[in-house]
């Protein structure tokens, strides 16, 4: 491998077993191989070549390719050119939970290898990738909700049916129960998984009812709540902006200056004065 080429993997903690991995190629040549779980590949520069079941998969940048467990496959590029990759292995058991949260029904995943062409999936992906960089502090809330809706939709995508029309946003009752846990509990980490099971929904179900019943996604719905109350703290209390930027939920005061500033314009020492 020359000195051009490389690769990175990171162990996501939050979902065992899942491996986020970026490579950057030119000469390199995957030989025919298989994986134990699932791949879901994207290139953001260049063109990987794969020859799975006699045919070949061209993976441009804007698509994704989806890998069963069990499927024997190569990858390559051509003429030396420099390649960019980004893959997310996927176990089996993290695929299935994803498929019976989007579907709201138990089945087994038959699913072929497939180039998918909907840029949106992939700038999803690319997303998801970027918010479990660990400098980016995104909030395991935004993080659940980023892989609840790309792993969703990519399942539906692969299977070829057509989203679940989601008409109703949740009911009021719904909304006041979700606002008064994330109040009771704004210090803490706040998962997709409670705020669903709150709703008694699967949390594909209640990411589609929230944003349309609110106009946000959860994580920035939270994100809000916490600076409006950080607000009020501000303006009614003595407290050092470090214990107000905990009692809030935010584990890191630079994090809080930056996402305060972002939404108000100004820090959080000179929205008090």
């Amino acid at each position: 491998m020359s000195s051009t080429e490389s690769f990175r993997y990171q162990h996501i903690e939050e979902l065992p077993g899942l491996v986020i991995s970026a490579a950057t190629l030119t000469k390199f040549h995957f030989q025919p191989h298989y994986h134990l779980d699932y791949h879901i590949g994207l290139v953001t520069q260049g063109t990987q070549h794969q020859k799975v079941q006699h045919q070949t998969l061209d993976l441009v940048p804007g698509e994704i390719c989806l890998m069963p467990p069990g499927e024997v496959h190569d990858g390559y590029g051509r003429d030396s050119t420099m390649r960019h990759l980004k893959t997310f292995r996927v176990p089996i058991e993290l695929m299935q939970a994803a498929l019976l949260d989007s579907q709201d029904r138990e089945t087994n995943l038959q699913l072929a290898p497939s180039i998918i062409n909907q840029p949106t999936h992939n700038s999803s992906f690319l997303q998801l990738a970027q918010a479990f960089d660990p400098s980016q502090y995104a909030s395991q809330l935004h993080k659940d909700t980023l892989w609840a809706n790309a792993l969703s939709n990519l399942l539906f995508a692969a299977e070829k049916k057509p989203l679940i029309q989601e008409n109703a946003g949740l009911t009021n009752q719904q909304i006041q129960s979700v606002r008064d846990y994330c109040e009771a509990n704004l210090s803490s980490k706040i998962s997709l998984n409670n705020l669903a099971e709150i709703c008694e929904l699967t949390r594909f179900q209640f990411i589609r009812r929230f944003q349309k019943q609110t106009g946000l996604a959860p994580h920035a719905w939270l994100m809000r709540l916490r600076l409006e109350r950080a607000c009020a703290q501000l303006a009614k209390t003595n407290a050092m902006i470090t214990d107000i930027a905990a009692d809030v939920g935010f584990y890191d005061q630079s994090h809080f200056n930056r996402a305060f500033k972002q939404a108000f314009g100004v820090a959080p020492s000179s929205y008090r004065s």
